[in-house]
């Protein structure tokens, strides 16, 4: 088995390798001069001539798998827009330094690592369980931590230098592993399982200057996860841009690698000792639970209206209020006459908690919704026992006004918020097809 997985990957290799390489055919046909600074070529171009996808072909994320047409002179490549790139002559990757520590540092938790978490194929899996057992805490310095936003965005409009060559970037695609925030500070984090050699410096400069408009200090930090046959290591690197207006003014701040190890299991007394609320009989639809908790934090800072709302979220009207309703029916917010959001003492709270107990806190608010409290407490009181997405339709059905197809998304809502509770708490285990049941790694009682 070992060996066919061995094949597959060197085939998967050898497949990006030969659309990699689809890159001289492109400044063949177009007639591109290498010598120049920038050189700039469209999505359509790329894929008129190779047939590929153009936003695969841009994704060279080392310096290893640099086209040989751009390693031989010296060139990189970068997104200027949703449509348009530019080919750059200049230094595009930044090589991890080695980390000197002897020994890993380690960080203690209560925290069970979930299956899920084991073989997790997710970088943003890792960063929920490294921020909810308070590493990432100890990593940054930085307290009262909620993420705030993963996956796609777009650019706003910035400018930049590379060497003396001056680029605009407008409305370009990033994708951002994890981004944490408080008051006054935002972490951003590029993670990758396994630690490559080097990484594109678009990877950090991105998300960094999109951030950096927000008027809050942006810190960029490269996390790895090494595996090691009894252990699993995080390794940390923190960057800075100076001047961030330099894309190649990259340095290193602080490297550091941890070993998580939990030091006794969580036990489930404190989650099956929460009593059902009547007035959460009503499911929200709301699947993100990372949305919800962040919604007290950007009333808390002003955006205390739906159209604020809509703004910092990049909400439409529908989504600002299914999250504006989660957050209330949690007891987060509160609304005034005037329509305006404002925080209840619950969320004052909440925002003041430690990134660890912030998770403890919004899962016993989840498990006050009787039907999330009744799954909880029989696959908990029951061990082995698996609750299946139609035994929850059966609940709601039983246990609620809604009909139709409306079952089966409140449904979709509640198993989301179990997957939420097993990548921040590891208590709990669910599959792909969203079947729920207890951890083997938590203690019973």
């Amino acid at each position: 088995m070992a060996a066919a997985d061995s094949s597959n990957g060197t085939n998967q290799l050898r497949k990006i390798s030969r659309k990699i390489e689809k890159w001289s055919d492109i400044i063949s046909q177009l007639n591109i001069d290498v010598s120049n600074p920038i050189n700039y070529i469209t999505a359509k171009q790329i894929k008129q001539i190779t047939n590929e996808d153009a936003r695969l072909m841009a994704k060279i994320d080392r310096i290893e798998t640099l086209p040989r047409i751009f390693r031989e002179n010296k060139l990189f490549l970068l997104p200027v827009s949703r449509k348009e790139y530019a080919i750059v002559r200049g230094e595009g990757y930044h090589k991890l330094e080695p980390i000197t520590d002897a020994k890993p540092i380690t960080h203690t938790t209560q925290l069970p690592i979930s299956a899920s978490f084991l073989r997790a194929q997710s970088e943003g899996v890792l960063l929920e369980y490294a921020n909810s057992c308070g590493l990432l805490e100890k990593v940054t310095g930085t307290k009262n931590l909620i993420q705030t936003f993963r996956g796609r965005t777009t650019t706003p409009n910035f400018s930049f230098e590379v060497d003396s060559s001056q680029l605009i970037v407008n409305r370009a695609q990033i994708e951002v592993d994890a981004g944490f925030e408080n008051t006054d500070e935002i972490i951003l984090f590029e993670a990758k399982i396994g630690v490559p050699s080097s990484f594109g410096i678009r990877q950090l400069y991105y998300p960094f200057r999109t951030a950096n408009q927000s008027g809050k200090i942006v810190r960029n930090f490269f996390l790895c996860l090494k595996r090691e046959i009894d252990k699993r290591l995080y390794l940390f690197w923190e960057y800075k841009f100076d001047p961030s207006e330099s894309f190649g003014s990259i340095k290193l701040v602080q490297s550091k690698q941890y070993e998580i190890k939990i030091t006794r299991r969580a036990s489930l007394k404190q989650y099956q000792n929460v009593k059902p609320t009547k007035s959460k009989k009503e499911i929200p639809q709301a699947d993100d639970v990372n949305k919800i908790s962040e919604f007290p934090l950007r009333v808390f800072e002003g955006y205390d209206t739906a159209d604020k709302i809509k703004h910092a979220f990049g909400f439409v009207n529908r989504q600002s209020s299914y999250y504006r309703h989660a957050s209330e029916i949690l007891g987060l917010v509160s609304r005034e006459q005037n329509g305006r959001y404002k925080l209840s003492e619950i969320g004052e709270d909440y925002l003041n908690l430690s990134s660890q107990r912030k998770s403890q806190y919004i899962c016993k608010l989840l498990l006050e919704f009787p039907i999330v409290n009744q799954v909880f407490l029989d696959i908990s009181i029951e061990p082995g026992k698996v609750i299946k997405r139609q035994h929850i339709v059966d609940l709601l059905k039983k246990n609620s006004h809604l009909t139709g197809s409306t079952l089966g998304r409140r449904a979709q809502t509640i198993i989301s918020w179990f997957k939420w509770i097993r990548n921040n708490l590891g208590i709990v285990e669910v599959n792909d097809k969203g079947e729920i049941r207890i951890s083997r790694h938590t203690k019973l009682g």
